[in-house]
């Protein structure tokens, strides 16, 4: 299948399926739009609400590549291995998307695909489940798989929030075309943008909304805590083989990132109030990246306000539908929001943490109780605040203590929290949070902790030691 080819099975609104399954009277990605079109964008969000009992939670897990074939000092895999690694996950040739030549996605059978990242970082995009005991099996199945191509291929894949050996100057930039016109924009928009680009990996969990006053509530708290749940997840304090000074080198990468699209949303910080239309007011604002025609990425409209290219155009470029599903795309926000709220706020982790993860949004977002709860004690902070505390957690993780704000008190109340929620929503996932329970609330400490214990006790400061702890396949 090529990219065009999937690009025109999915009706703006809808997450699969072709035009023939779009939802009477809503347009095509291929429709046009115009100023008018803000009303239509409010109406795409509401259409995205689901009833409680549909509430489902899926995965996004980011992974780092590296060849150990030579021995010495790993190599991240070039374009040519990361397509090999894909097609080694799709069922059949007709499973692997195409850009021109270049394998660019696969899927991995039930439902579930494998995209790249910029650095060629392979990301696993779980299908929505019900339960976490089958985002749990799905992942394990991944990587079961993944564990036989490494040791195939003698490739050896990092669970981490940085990558903590290969410079900026080693990274294998993969061919995607959005990426080939993401990357001198972003350049300009901030000093380690390509670090985020190619050395960055996350764990993210997309969750479901109901009716407007529910998306409100995820929507802020999914932000406010943010920073919380990045101190929690901390696991990259290092960088090319050495102590970075950071606990996430990840979320230091992120503060000098484009902040017209990165960082707490703008309509959750103090003295905004949430609303579809305030959330659509504000992607308006947002310059575009890129622009989509026929398969190719044009830079015509790059860095030109959406709500700008929306009233007029660019260069015989008239806006359509699918402009505006690709802006929501571009935006890198802690929270983002689409038909669903993705939780992007966490360094890439062990299988345990990724569960964690996706355990701790699920208790605090799905039981109104705990939810309503968690919008309390969310920090409502202003921009210059937020910055603040975001710059502290990448420093010091749980021992933060900035804006007013005691990260190590409020992450121990938000994981009580969760423990609550989730409960009451699906009691037989609570050994999911054991993990934080145990290593947040019981030994005030995340991930990077028990690196950087460990590197100065018996590892004696070896990155093989790292590289080992980190290893996931």
């Amino acid at each position: 299948m090529t990219h065009d080819q999937l690009i025109e099975r999915v009706a703006a609104g809808c997450t699969t399926g072709d035009a023939a399954h779009a939802p009477a009277g809503f347009p095509l990605l291929t429709d046009a739009i115009d100023e008018s079109s803000a009303l239509l964008f409010e109406e795409n969000l509401r259409r995205g609400a689901k009833p409680a009992a549909e509430w489902m939670c899926g995965i996004e897990f980011e992974l780092f590549g590296y060849d150990v074939s030579r021995g010495g000092h790993p190599a991240r895999l070039n374009p040519a291995q990361v397509q090999g690694v894909l097609a080694g996950f799709a069922p059949a040739p007709g499973d692997l998307v195409y850009e021109g030549g270049t394998v660019v996605e696969a899927n991995a059978g039930r439902m579930n695909r494998l995209t790249v990242e910029p650095g060629g970082q392979i990301e696993f995009s779980g299908a929505p489940q019900r339960k976490l005991a089958d985002v749990e099996r799905e992942v394990t199945r991944y990587l079961a798989r993944l564990h036989e191509i490494a040791e195939a291929e003698s490739f050896v894949f990092l669970a981490v929030g940085f990558d903590p050996l290969c410079t900026l100057d080693e990274q294998r930039w993969f061919p995607k075309m959005r990426y080939d016109v993401m990357r001198p924009y972003l350049a300009t928009r901030g000093a380690r943008a390509w670090d985020m680009m190619t050395r960055t990996c996350s764990v993210q969990a997309n969750l479901d909304y109901g009716a407007e006053a529910d998306l409100a509530q995820k929507f802020l708290v999914g932000n406010r805590l943010a920073p919380i749940a990045t101190a929690i997840f901390a696991n990259s304090p290092f960088e090319n083989g050495r102590l970075s000074g950071y606990k996430s080198t990840r979320a230091a990468a992120w503060l000098s990132t484009d902040d017209d699209r990165a960082g707490i949303s703008p309509p959750a910080l103090r003295e905004k109030s949430f609303s579809p239309a305030a959330f659509i007011a504000y992607a308006l604002d947002v310059p575009m990246l890129f622009a989509q025609r026929a398969g190719s990425y044009t830079e015509a409209p790059t860095g030109m306000k959406f709500g700008d290219f929306l009233a007029r155009g660019c260069d015989a470029l008239a806006p359509v539908f699918g402009d505006w599903a690709d802006h929501l795309t571009t935006i890198f926000t802690d929270a983002r929001l689409k038909q669903h709220l993705e939780l992007r706020s966490a360094d890439c982790g062990s299988l345990a943490h990724a569960l964690a993860f996706q355990a701790y949004w699920k208790g605090l977002l799905y039981c109104p109780d705990a939810l309503s709860h968690a919008l309390r004690i969310a920090p409502d902070l202003n921009r210059d605040d937020a910055l603040e505390l975001r710059a502290a957690v990448a420093r010091d993780a749980l021992a933060a203590r900035a804006a007013g704000v005691d990260v190590l008190a409020l992450a121990k109340e938000s994981v009580a929290l969760a423990v609550e929620g989730l409960s009451r929503v699906a009691p037989e996932e609570l050994p999911y949070l054991d993990v934080l329970r145990q290593q947040v609330v019981a030994d005030e400490i995340s991930p990077a902790d028990i690196l950087l214990r460990n590197w100065r006790g018996s590892w004696h400061a070896s990155m093989s030691c790292v590289f080992e702890h980190l290893r996931i396949a």
